[in-house]
């Protein structure tokens, strides 16, 4: 590596040694620091970057960050530009949310904090110049992991609630500040609640107006898909229609899959220790013991209530809807908005023609046969 490009560079001994001189200055300590100490506190701080890696489940990725695998600087290698998120990242290391995230606990720990290190760690593997497709694949893991886009979601609407907030508090800044006294700062606050309704309209449209183009979308390719099933798999779903009260009640009756699932349940929803790594393959284990058994009771089923007729098993025929062919999501939002504004535009007034009301009514009464005066009218 020529020097141009070690400048950029920076390795885990040198970010754990800048992080330990915080430390000892936050603590007021500013005494010579020991080697010994340095070399132990590098050591510590490895472990807990490989445990973060897992947790995260990004092992796999390991390789683009760790090229060299130098032993004496730990084989770790950063961009410099990511210097303050990993030193940040392993001082946070003993915080509750860092402790709830190393355990998988996801709704244990804070959006912000979600959002903080998801942006965080993808940053740090695509400064360091990894492949397009393997980057895109991290994205995914972190983002399915953590539930990432609803996390970001919340971050948002907190933000712009906060937004608000700080808007509609200027009515109590002091006259001396703002020049305006109480009617103005009444007068000013009612006209922009109005607007707000207005704002809330308008967005409230577009965004059902997004699901009504997407669920179209969808629905049209729920069509062609179910064009396109074999005959096995119309059996099976007609089979499986046609017993699903009697498939139910075996699935519910079943000791065995019962007891299955419930300790599934409490592997996802109750469990509070162990590693996450470690839980996340007790889930798959109890998870393939579920499917295999569920199958099995409806295969019971199928010879009870239809006996001769041969039942595809479900994992043979279980296809993909293609959706890669979906309209963008930046398009489906310019269309609602184009949607929007056509709301608004009024329809044309038609200028109808002048016309002779009594002649019309005269000409009614000859076609039918009737007579009478403007007081009303007889049949003759």
């Amino acid at each position: 590596m020529d020097d141009n490009s070690r400048k950029d560079k920076v390795n885990l001994t040198e970010i754990s040694n800048e992080l330990y001189r915080r430390q000892q200055r936050r603590e007021g300590i500013h005494r010579e620091i020991e080697k010994s100490k340095l070399s132990n506190f590098m050591s510590k701080n490895s472990r807990y970057l490989s445990e973060i890696i897992k947790t995260l489940q990004l092992s796999e990725y390991v390789k683009y960050i760790k090229p060299g695998f130098d032993i004496n600087e730990n084989g770790y290698e950063f961009s410099v530009k990511n210097k303050e998120f990993l030193i940040e990242l392993l001082d946070k290391y003993t915080e509750p949310n860092m402790l709830e995230l190393r355990r998988g606990h996801w709704n244990e720990v804070s959006d912000r904090y979600i959002v903080w290190i998801v942006e965080g760690m993808y940053k740090v593997f695509e400064n360091n110049g990894i492949p397009g497709n393997d980057l895109a694949q991290i994205g995914i893991i972190m983002s399915n992991l953590t539930n990432y886009p609803v996390r970001k979601c919340y971050g948002k609407i907190l933000k712009m609630t906060f937004d608000l907030e700080q808007l509609a508090g200027m009515t109590y800044w002091p006259k001396w500040k703002s020049g305006l006294g109480r009617e103005e700062n009444y007068v000013w606050l009612d006209a922009m609640a109005e607007d707000f309704k207005h704002f809330l309209d308008k967005w409230r449209f577009i965004y059902n107006n997004m699901g009504e183009i997407r669920q179209m979308e969808i629905n049209d390719i729920a069509e062609r898909c179910a064009a396109d099933l074999t005959a096995d798999q119309v059996l099976r779903a007609e089979v499986e229609f046609a017993f699903a009260e009697q498939i139910n009640e075996a699935v519910n009756s079943d000791e065995k899959l019962q007891k299955k699932m419930e300790e599934l349940r409490k592997e996802i929803y109750e469990k509070k220790t162990g590693s996450y790594i470690k839980r996340q393959e007790d889930y798959e284990y109890l998870r393939k013991i579920v499917f295999k058994r569920r199958i099995e009771v409806e295969q019971e089923v199928f010879e009870k209530c239809c006996p001769g007729i041969e039942v595809p098993p479900e994992e043979e025929i279980v296809g993909e809807e293609d959706f890669s062919n979906m309209k963008p999501a930046e398009e489906i939002l310019l269309e609602s908005i184009d949607d929007y504004k056509e709301s608004l535009v009024p329809f044309p007034k038609v200028e109808l023609p002048d016309i002779d009301i009594d002649a019309v009514i005269e000409q009614y009464r000859v076609e039918h046969g009737l007579q009478g005066d403007g007081n009303g009218v007889k049949q003759e």
